[in-house]
């Protein structure tokens, strides 16, 4: 089952994991250490729900799901993003 946080603390305990993965989002590959550097201060005290393995849902003030934020993607064995 999923949990609520905010996405500084999902992105934290991404980043902190033993089992590399990348964050999906625009057609794009995410480094969550990278976003915890760069996503402005206001964006990761925003609300989510965290589900290891598949996505990162922005949550809303009334706990109902919204869209997707991040599709969470294991990196492959060489190093690279699959």
């Amino acid at each position: 089952m999923g949990k609520y946080a905010s996405l500084r603390d999902v992105l934290g305990e991404i980043a902190a994991g033993v089992e590399p993965v990348v964050l999906r989002s625009l057609d794009r590959d995410w480094d969550a250490a990278e976003l915890l550097q760069s996503l402005p201060e206001r964006r990761l005290e925003r609300r989510v729900q965290f589900m290891p393995g598949f996505y990162i849902a922005a949550v809303s003030e009334s706990g109902c799901l919204g869209e997707v934020l991040f599709r969470i993607r294991k990196k492959n064995a060489q190093g690279g993003r699959r």
